[in-house]
Parts: C-alpha cells; sequence; structure tokens
C-alpha cells in the first residue's frame, strides 16, 4: 500500500491518486497519513540553484500529497492548508464527489481566519448546493466580499448574503474599488434597501473592524449623501456612533450632525451624554469638532445651558490652547456662572492654562493654580536591596528557574541560568533528576522553532546537552529524554538543507548564533558547560548580581579572590564581561576588599576600575582586561599607558563613544526627505592574542534584534551600541517597520532601565526618540526625561540642542513633540518646569526659519514661562522679533515678548 502510494508520487501519475485511494478502506487510508506526511516533507524540500531555488517536488507531485492529504486525513492532521486545496481543481472537486470528509464544512467555515485561500464565494455556493458545507453567514460575508461580480446570478446574494457582507466583512473589503460603484449603483435601482443600508453603515462604526474597513463604511455613506430626513430617522444609530474607537467615524457623524442641528426633532438631551467623551477625546479634530457643534446648539435652540455647560468642562482635558479657547469663549457667552459649573471647571483647575484662567476668573475660585513642590532627589543608587537577583539555592530552584530563562531569553534570568547549572548541576538524585524532564521538554520545543533568539538558542542547547549527560548517569528515571531528544533531532535534520539554517542542536561548540557579537555568549556558555562536566563550582565572573545588569563590585571582588586562591586562569571574556557590568557608583567597600584580599594583576586591574588608581598601575598581562576597565570607567578617557597595547587599527570613536553626525535635508523628492546620518567607521574583525569583547560587536556584521540586549553588556559605556541602533533604526522619522521599531523600543526600556547619566550618544538617541512615530517609545523618552531631571543628572541644553537640530528641518511633525510635552512633561513639579523651558529655549535656538506648528511649540514655551513667572531667554527673544513678521506666529511672539 505505501509502495503503490510511492510508486505513484514517484513516478508523478496523479491520474492514477483517485483510483488508488478509492480501492481503500477508512482504516487503510488512515494507515496512509504518517507516510502522506513524510512524502510532504520531502517534496517541500528546497532544492537550491544558481540564481533561484524550487521545491524537490513537481507540481503534479504536489497534487497527489494533497489529494491524499484530503481523502486520508483528518482535520487536525490536514491543519490550515487553504492553498493547497485548489491546486488542482478537477483532482479535488472529484474527492469531493467521491467522499465529501466529514470535517470538510468545518474546515471552509474556519477559512475566514486565514491569510488567503484559492476559493471564492462562487465555490462556496457551489459546495453548499451540492451538500459539501453548510455555509456560516461570516463566511458568505467574507467571501462575498473579496467577490464584487455577478451579483444577479443566485437571488440570495443581494437578498441575504450582501446583509452578511455588512456584518462580516472582509479586511481587504476597501481594496476592492469596485464595491463603490457596485454599491451605489444598487442603491440606485432599488436592488439593495437603501435605508437600511445606511444604517448599516452606521453600525460599523461599533462593530471592531479595524481602520480601514470602518472608514469604507463611513466614506459610503457619505457618498450615498442622506437626506436631512434619513439622519433624523437614523439618529440613534448616529449617536451610538459617537462611542466607535475609530475617529473616522466619530468625526463622519460629527459632520452628518451638524446637519440636522436645527431640526426640531434633533436629539439634545442625548448628544450632552456623550459630549464629555466626545471634548476628553486625545484627538483635536473630534474635540473642535465637538465645540463647533455645541456652539451650534446654543445659537440655534433653547437648551438647559447648565446641562452643556457641565459637559463643556471636559474640554479642559487637552491642554491646547485653540481648544481651551474656545470652550471658555462658549461658556463666557453663552452659560451663567453657578455653583455647579464652579465644581465641574473645579476637577480640571490644574490644566486650566495660564492665559485661560483671568478669562475664567468668575468660574474658577481663584485664578492661580495651586502651588507646585519642589522634587528633590538624591541620586539613584545602581545596587539595592530592591533590585537584588533572587539566586537558586538548590538543584530544584534550578528547574523552577530554568523555565523563566526560557520564556526571558535576554534578561538576567539567563546569566543567573548559567551561574545555577554551575553551582547545582551534578547535587542531583534519583528522585530529584525528574525535575530535568519537563525542562528538557520545555527546550527541545523551543529550540525546535524555525526563529529562535539567539540567548535562547545558547540556552536550551546548554540544557539539552545537560539533560543527555544525566541520561547517561540515569537512563531509568530519563528514558523518555531519549524519545524527546530524537524527535527533536529528527526536525533539525529535515531543516539541515536549507542554506540559511543554523545548527541548534549537538555539541555547543557547533552551533550557530549568527554572528560575531552572540560568540562573546557562546563562549562564555562553553566555560561554564566545561565547569558543569567537570564539576568546577568556581563561578562565573560576569554573572550580574542586580537587575536589570548589575554586579556588585564588592561580590566582583569575590570572585576574583576565588579565581586567585584556585590559582585558575578565567576566561578573557567572561573577565571583560564582567568589568563592563559592574556598577561604579559606590565603591569603598570593594576598594578596602580588594587591597585586602587581592594580589598582583587582579589587585592593580580592581583599584583602576574603582577608581582608587587615578591611571592604570601595575603589569599589563591582560591588556585587554585593562583597556575594558578604562573604557568602563571612563570612555572619554585616553590613557596613555595603552597606546602600545596593539589596538591602533580600531577607530577611536568605538573607544571614545563619540561620532559626528548631522540631520540633513536628502531632498524634498526623496522617499526620505530628511535624515538623520550617523559615521560609523568600518571595522574589520582581527583575531589577536589579547581580543577585545568590544570587538565582538563594533565589527561589521549583519543585524540582528538582540542587539538591545547588548545594553545589559555594555551599561557603563552604552555609545557603541546606541549608535548602532540610531544608524539602522532611526535614519529616517518616518520608518515604520515592525522590526525596526521593535528594536528602538526595546533600546529605549533598556536606557530607561539602566538609570545611567546620558553620553553624547545618549542625548542624541533620547532627542531622536522625542520625535518617534511611535506613541509607546514618545512615552518612554518623556519617562526617561522626567527621571533623569527628578535625579539631576540630564543636561537640557544637550537635548534641546539635538531636537532642536532635528526640528530645523522638519525631520519630524512638531506636533509629536508638543503634544508628550503637554501630556506628559508639563506641570509635574517645579524642577520640571524649569527643566522644560530650558529644553524648549534650546530647541528655539537652534530654529532659524519658522517651521510648521512651530506656533504650537511657542504657545507650550508662553504657558512654561508664565508657570515659571520668567521671561523668554534673551537670544530666543531676538529670533521672536524676526519671527513676528509672520502673520501666524505674529500674537504668539508678541505674547512672548510681552508687547
Amino acid at each position: 500500500m505505501k509502495e503503490r502510494l510511492y510508486e505513484i508520487l514517484n513516478e508523478g501519475k496523479i491520474h492514477e491518486i483517485v483510483p488508488f485511494l478509492k480501492q481503500l478502506s477508512v482504516d487503510e487510508r488512515k494507515a496512509l497519513v504518517p507516510t502522506i506526511k513524510k512524502m510532504d516533507r520531502e517534496i517541500n524540500k528546497i532544492v537550491m540553484t544558481k540564481n533561484s531555488y524550487h521545491t524537490a517536488g513537481s507540481v503534479d507531485q504536489h497534487s497527489i500529497v494533497d489529494i491524499a492529504s484530503l481523502a486520508c486525513m483528518d482535520q487536525k492532521n490536514f491543519g490550515k492548508n487553504y492553498w493547497s486545496l485548489f491546486r488542482n481543481i478537477e483532482q479535488t472537486e472529484k474527492i469531493l464527489e467521491w467522499g465529501c470528509p466529514d470535517w470538510f464544512s468545518d474546515f471552509i467555515n474556519e477559512s475566514v481566519e486565514a491569510e488567503s485561500t484559492t476559493f471564492n464565494y462562487q465555490n462556496v455556493l457551489e459546495w453548499a448546493e451540492k451538500g459539501y458545507i453548510h455555509p456560516k453567514p461570516e463566511l458568505l460575508g467574507y467571501h462575498l466580499c473579496n467577490y464584487p461580480k455577478n451579483l444577479d446570478k443566485h437571488p440570495e446574494t443581494l437578498k441575504t448574503h450582501f446583509w452578511y457582507l455588512c456584518e462580516y466583512p472582509s479586511k481587504s473589503l476597501p481594496f476592492h474599488k469596485e464595491w463603490f460603484p457596485i454599491i451605489q449603483k444598487l442603491v440606485a435601482e432599488k436592488k439593495i434597501d437603501r435605508k437600511r443600508f445606511l444604517r448599516e453603515c452606521l453600525l460599523a462604526s461599533n462593530r471592531n473592524f479595524n481602520k480601514n474597513v470602518t472608514g469604507w463604511f463611513m466614506d459610503v455613506f457619505t457618498a450615498l449623501k442622506p437626506t436631512d430626513e434619513e439622519l433624523v430617522e437614523l439618529q440613534n444609530e448616529l449617536l451610538a456612533g459617537l462611542t466607535s474607537a475609530q475617529s473616522k467615524a466619530i468625526n463622519t457623524i460629527l459632520i452628518h450632525l451638524k446637519k440636522i442641528i436645527q431640526n426640531p426633532e434633533f436629539k439634545i438631551d442625548e448628544f450632552s451624554h456623550y459630549l464629555p467623551n466626545l471634548l476628553s477625546s486625545e484627538v483635536k479634530t473630534v474635540v473642535a469638532s465637538s465645540l463647533i457643534l455645541t456652539e451650534k446648539i446654543f445659537q440655534r435652540r433653547r437648551v438647559n445651558p447648565e446641562m452643556l455647560g457641565i459637559a463643556l468642562s471636559t474640554a479642559f482635558v487637552s491642554k491646547d490652547d485653540g481648544i481651551q479657547s474656545k470652550a471658555s469663549k462658549i461658556i463666557i457667552k453663552y452659560i451663567p456662572v453657578s455653583e455647579n459649573i464652579k465644581e465641574a471647571l473645579s476637577h480640571y483647575s490644574d490644566n486650566i492654562l495660564t492665559n485661560i484662567r483671568p478669562v475664567l476668573a468668575k468660574y474658577i475660585e481663584d485664578t492661580q493654580q495651586q502651588e507646585l513642590e519642589d522634587i528633590t532627589t538624591e541620586k539613584l543608587a545602581l545596587i539595592t536591596k530592591e533590585n537584588r537577583v533572587e539566586e537558586p539555592k538548590s538543584f530544584e530552584d534550578l528547574m523552577f528557574l530554568l523555565p523563566l530563562a526560557i520564556e526571558n531569553p535576554e534578561s538576567y534570568y539567563y546569566d543567573i541560568a548559567l551561574a545555577g547549572l554551575i553551582r547545582f548541576g551534578d547535587e542531583v538524585n534519583t528522585e530529584s533528576v525528574i525535575l530535568i524532564e519537563p525542562v528538557f521538554l520545555k527546550a527541545c520545543k523551543t529550540i525546535a522553532k524555525w526563529e529562535v533568539p539567539y540567548f535562547n538558542v545558547i540556552l536550551c542547547n546548554l540544557v539539552i546537552n545537560y539533560g543527555l549527560s544525566l541520561l547517561k548517569k540515569f537512563p531509568l528515571e530519563l528514558k523518555n529524554l531519549e524519545k524527546i531528544y530524537a524527535k527533536t533531532r529528527e526536525n533539525e535534520a529535515s531543516r539541515e538543507s536549507y542554506s540559511s539554517y543554523y545548527k541548534k542542536i549537538g555539541p555547543i561548540e557547533g552551533v550557530g548564533v549568527g554572528g560575531l557579537a552572540m560568540n562573546v555568549f557562546k563562549e562564555i556558555a562553553m566555560d561554564a558547560y566545561h565547569k558543569i562536566q567537570s564539576g568546577d563550582k568556581t563561578p562565573l565572573l560576569s554573572t550580574i548580581t542586580h537587575a536589570p545588569c548589575w554586579i556588585s563590585p564588592v561580590k566582583l571582588v569575590e570572585r576574583f579572590e576565588s579565581y586567585q586562591n584556585k590559582n585558575i586562569e578565567p576566561n578573557p571574556l567572561d573577565v571583560q564581561l564582567a568589568l563592563q557590568r559592574c556598577a561604579l557608583d559606590h565603591v569603598s567597600e570593594a576598594v578596602s576588599l580588594a587591597e585586602k584580599n587581592l594580589k598582583g594583576e587582579y589587585k592593580d586591574l580592581l583599584l583602576f576600575l574603582f577608581g582608587k588608581h587615578k591611571s592604570p598601575k601595575g603589569k599589563f598581562e591582560h591588556p585587554a582586561w585593562w583597556v575594558t576597565a578604562g573604557i568602563t570607567r571612563s570612555q572619554d578617557v585616553a590613557f596613555d599607558e595603552f597606546k602600545d597595547f596593539g589596538y591602533e587599527n580600531i577607530p577611536q570613536e568605538f573607544f571614545s563613544g563619540i561620532y559626528e553626525w548631522k540631520t540633513i535635508d536628502s531632498n524634498k523628492n526623496s522617499y526620505y526627505p530628511v535624515e538623520l546620518n550617523i559615521s560609523i567607521p568600518k571595522y574589520r574583525f582581527e583575531k589577536r592574542k589579547d581580543q577585545l569583547l568590544m570587538e565582538y560587536f563594533i565589527a561589521e556584521q549583519k543585524d540582528f534584534s538582540e542587539i538591545p540586549a547588548f545594553m545589559w553588556s555594555f551599561p557603563n559605556a552604552q555609545a557603541n551600541i546606541l549608535a548602532r541602533v540610531i544608524k539602522i533604526c532611526l535614519f529616517y522619522s518616518g520608518l515604520a517597520e515592525v522590526y525596526e521599531r521593535n528594536l528602538v523600543l526595546n533600546t529605549a526600556k533598556a536606557l530607561y532601565q539602566i538609570k545611567k547619566p546620558l553620553d553624547e550618544m545618549g542625548y542624541l538617541f533620547l532627542g531622536t526618540i522625542f520625535l518617534d512615530g511611535d506613541k509607546t517609545i514618545r512615552g518612554i523618552a518623556a519617562e526617561i526625561w522626567l527621571e533623569h531631571v527628578s535625579h539631576q543628572m540630564i543636561n537640557n541644553a544637550r537635548l534641546g540642542k539635538v531636537i532642536g537640530l532635528h526640528e530645523k528641518l522638519e525631520w519630524a511633525p512638531v506636533k509629536r513633540l508638543t503634544d508628550l510635552m503637554q501630556h506628559h512633561m508639563l506641570n509635574v513639579s517645579k524642577n520640571h518646569n524649569h527643566a522644560l523651558e530650558e529644553l524648549i529655549s534650546n530647541i528655539l535656538l537652534q530654529m532659524e526659519e519658522p517651521v510648521t506648528n512651530l506656533k504650537k511649540l511657542l504657545e507650550v514655551y508662553h504657558e512654561v514661562l508664565a508657570l515659571n513667572q520668567s521671561e523668554a531667554n534673551g537670544d530666543v527673544q531676538q529670533k521672536l522679533n524676526d519671527w513676528k513678521e509672520n502673520s501666524s506666529l505674529k500674537k504668539i511672539c508678541n505674547l512672548l515678548l510681552k508687547k
């Protein structure tokens, strides 16, 4: 039976596959499933040629496997293979005619979740007619969306299925341009009910569709030009749409509500219930439209002013000068002073801008805002009891820790896992050893995936090799490990034919980790594995003691002492990683301990690292260690003692962390009109006796997602990592690819967690992400600024210069910056207001000609100056005198100049 199937496959006899399958019993077909799966793997192997690649199987062979799969497999085994279903339509139809699988109907109904299918609405109707499937409304609506033709062929299409399209549309609906004119034609010909369709369009606003689909329904609604009578009739749906998550829907509905505002049947009371949410929206156009609509109500209708007035108070959630000014004018003109209005406004008192407060003097209890306090906080300590890392205290603890390390490969769990394996790897007995099985299984499942983070590759490989070593000692207790490993090994063997595949299983020396940078961690892991195998419990030097990436200087001295006492030479890369991670803010105890317990090069090295010796002293037996200590301690200082160490071929920028950069106007017509250029010298990795760990990272190599994790390896000297991320991901403010966004986001998170004063590249990175297109990234930038201001470890002049040089050429919309300032940075404390004033002053000092939305930045500046009771910077005033000639800036410039 298997041989006959292979004969049909190998000879490509597609005309024989259906007759062969027909003669088999149900059980026989079921028995063929493993063989079919094996065939599928064989014919899907990639064959590389000089200029291209293709699968090992022919078109007919793929069709044979597809047909056999459909006939023999259950739904679980067949999976989500929608693409193969129509690779050979004629043969698939023959299988369905002969014996349609009982799971086929469910399978097709679930196709709405597939990325793409090779069948369409017409096929669905034909299968339903033949009884192969019982289509759900979701299926019919989805596939009709993607099939805008032959709508008169089946009576049920327009009678029933079209309304399913409204309820369950495909995400691709807006991209089928045919639907727009088709619907207009159908409505005109009265083939679909106009009022019902208008109602469905409005209901789409709250059906959780994506913004493209929701926007499409809003556009169709507008294009059909509903009459005032129709809008009045649809008021309930219009008002309900005001709660939509999509601003396009809300703005569209507000436009239509304006048309019926003077109609006696307009439901003012109901609308007023929605008004607070509308006026507190983050979308300025929604707030502005809602204010216009509110004013029209006052102008044209008799209403209870207090009811709308209380709702209007929520407009002061926004710190936008235009919004607050408009809201205050409506209040003054139409709403009498009352206790209820005063109370409503009091909730937003702290948010009311200083230039608006006098206007509303009658409505707020006092015209002065509550006095802000100074926030004076001591410098952040890198090492505290709170961020101390909990280490496993037994083999059992280690087994519970390892799954956490596998799930969080780029965190400190990775380091603690390696240290735990060294310490407790041989403390196992017949009872506790069974705890390794679930960990081993998790490691195998993780490493068997196609895309695996390289830290996970190293750790999982280490766990698997450790598990296999235990299997030799405890064969009865761990007999399942052999099966788990064999299956994992088989999966990898099927992938090794792909040229792009890196080996993940086997001796750790042969594992692929994607590039030079990760070789550092691979080598340290190899050292750890040798310790585990030999029973050497001397700890790694680089294991962190405090989150997220710090090593206590006292603990570092103790670890060096253990190597000294055992007369063991530590791994050179492990030494450098440990030096780089050492927390250097409080070292007095460590200095005393080093002077007392260490000797020779260890003692001299650490006393230099801790700053006890201002310049390096002693025997330089390991030049790489000394250079690493120098960079870690003082990246901006070049020590003469190191000049003959043989690192002259490494560009100076990598030692100093200072790179040349500029924002340039590349070309207004180009894809990237304004670019951030940073010059990173090229460096080709050169093997040498005393290899610097830094060389593995700075050498030319492909980029990969682990880059932000290297922040944990260079926390005292982050410039090289930040420069790399800027070069890859921040050369253009409009860059929106997921890969680049994630790199920037993870780097920003790491910078926030490290909590060190910024260097030159730190200011460039922070200033640039202040303008990032991603709201989350901008929020982290603001958090970094807030914390650094609180702890008095930021230079706002340097940060402002970076942002100003970007915005001078309109690198990003100024609105990103002003929104961030208003919602996150303004009025946090006196300190923060003064810091914000300095920041904005230095941004403005870089400007020459007025840029788009400069007015908004000047309004924020005016508010900050008013809060600080100070005047515009003298140099800024000179610029304001020039800018006031611009009509749109005249008013705000004169306010700032107090004219």
